[in-house]
């Protein structure tokens, strides 16, 4: 049976006009996803605090995320790796789906909505987690 595990860290709201229109976009709001995810899996969850999107610091504290993000991501394990899935491009937001596969629950699956900040940046805004509630076997 699978359970889903509400990682609420922030609203999903996009802040600007910012449109995604292209490759490149895309591509830099995939870079931010992704340096995001190598912070989580390190437990660095201060510095993946650091690097969200306004939005995500303004309405959670850097301790309740730190506590929020232990509590949801330790119980999976070291990670070994994370297989990109899809895009969703809308206005002002670039939602990316992945895989995740880790020491103690496999077929994870992960959401992470990026926002394009007023400063250009892609960071992230929304972090979604869906993992098997039984204990991954060997």
């Amino acid at each position: 049976m699978k359970k889903l595990i509400p990682f609420a860290l922030a609203a999903l709201l996009a802040s600007g006009s910012a449109v995604a229109q292209g490759a490149k976009e895309v591509s830099d709001a995939r870079a931010a996803t992704e340096n995001f995810m190598k912070l989580m899996d390190a437990e660095e969850y201060s510095a993946a605090w650091n690097a969200s999107a306004d939005s995500v610091r303004k309405e959670t504290s850097k301790m309740a995320w730190n506590l929020l993000s232990s509590a949801v991501h330790l119980p999976l394990g070291a990670a070994r790796g994370h297989s990109y899935k899809s895009a969703s491009v809308k206005p002002g937001t670039i939602t990316f789906e992945y895989v995740g596969d880790y020491e103690n629950s496999h077929n994870v699956q992960e959401s992470i909505t990026t926002v394009r900040e007023k400063d250009g940046m892609w960071r992230v805004s929304g972090y979604g987690i869906h993992a098997d509630s039984k204990p991954a076997t060997p």
